[in-house]
């Protein structure tokens, strides 16, 4: 049902939405279904950045203060109320996590922690693990747990579906040149104005900037810096395959790799002291080694990969904000502007572009979002 105004009139507002990933694909559909003229802008086509990449977990699993935790649980939750209506076969993985651990403490200490916040998860012994995950080699001694509510998204058929949701509403979508955005004028007592790469000059009564890492390129907000030696923002993801039956079905974590099932027959890896160890400058080979100690965890993690070879592997910059929470909210001193970064988009898309609609079409934050503004780094 579109929103409609006090006046019973359907919105005629105008709004830019830059970046085509899961989180501006996510807000465009939503703005043009409340009614809003929608103009959607991205320099590639949408979802080939961060979100193609993406390990794509949707979780609350170690997420604090409380806060932040239950705006992750509900973004669990609003994928599980769009799935149905957005043909969530195609895109949406409730397998729940199987998750090992060398700290037994540490772990039943995360557990009693979710489950005393009312979120789903419970201890298991390694019988009990590799009972949830056959493929899974499961140590006899170690410490595990199971988190049933947890799951991932594939998030380019997700994205597709997003954008074409949008457009069945009236959005336009630009990309390549004419959704590359080149400068954006924010001056008091004007509307917005987005200048692209294609000349054109789109006037706005609102601009939310989704653009992911490029967004301090466009606004003042402090991510971390992606670019330099040593950053902490880009990751090392690398897909092998094929997997031989039985393949993994659910999302796994180890002290030492996280994988997931992928398209393809594929496997998708991740570690953190892989991510530690590369950035934007590391040399290919290095990378090729990093890739191939991965495959090889993934063989001892388990079962099916003897002939798996590394079908793909990239690094992949992810918006870091500076605090490490979520920024969402209109810009101080930036003429309609609204600003959406954060760590957690996967997980977050679906709530905070409800969230976000909500605050854009009736001019009243919703309470949800009052610590993630980004007024908090403009304070005395």
């Amino acid at each position: 049902m579109p929103f409609q105004n006090d006046n019973g009139l359907m919105s005629s507002r105008r709004c830019v939405v830059i970046g085509a990933g899961i989180l501006g694909a996510a807000v465009a559909a939503r703005l043009a279904e409340a009614g809003l003229r929608v103009t959607l802008l991205d320099q590639d086509q949408p979802g080939r950045a961060t979100s193609r990449w993406s390990f794509a977990w949707i979780n609350s699993n170690d997420k604090g203060p409380r806060p932040y935790h239950d705006l992750n649980h509900a973004g669990i939750r609003a994928w599980a109320e769009l799935a149905p209506d957005l043909d969530g076969d195609a895109w949406y993985r409730p397998s729940g996590h199987v998750g090992l651990a060398v700290s037994r403490a540490e772990l039943e200490a995360r557990v009693q922690r979710l489950t005393d916040w009312g979120y789903p998860a419970r201890l298991v012994d390694a019988a009990g693990a590799a009972a949830l995950e056959p493929a899974l080699r499961v140590p006899p001694d170690v410490a595990a747990a199971f988190f049933p509510g947890e799951g991932y998204i594939l998030t380019e058929p997700l994205i597709a579906r997003l954008v074409a949701r949008a457009e069945s509403r009236g959005a336009q979508v630009r990309t390549g040149e004419p959704g590359r955005v080149t400068g954006l004028d924010t001056s008091p007592g004007a509307p917005p104005r987005v200048r692209t790469a294609a000349g054109e000059v789109l006037e706005a009564d609102e601009v939310i900037c989704c653009a992911g890492r490029w967004t301090p390129e466009l606004a003042a907000v402090p991510l971390i810096p992606w670019g330099p030696e040593g950053s902490a923002a880009p990751g090392l993801v690398v897909r092998v395959g094929p997997v031989a039956p039985p393949a993994p079905v659910r999302l796994v974590h180890t002290p030492d790799l996280a994988l997931r099932p992928h398209p393809g027959g594929l496997l998708h890896l991740e570690a953190e002291d892989a991510a530690a160890a590369v950035d934007l400058h590391t040399p290919e080979p290095e990378l090729r080694r990093w890739a191939a100690e991965l495959l090889g965890r993934a063989r001892r993690t388990v079962r099916g990969l003897d002939d798996a070879r590394v079908a793909g592997l990239k690094v992949c910059v992810r918006p870091l904000p500076a605090d490490g929470q979520s920024i969402v909210g209109r810009l101080p001193g930036a003429e309609g502007l609204y600003v959406a970064v954060t760590h957690s988009g996967v997980t977050l898309a679906a709530h905070l572009s409800r969230l976000i609609t909500a605050d854009l079409t009736t001019g009243t934050p919703p309470a949800e979002l009052a610590p993630y503004t980004p007024a908090r780094f403009h304070r005395g």
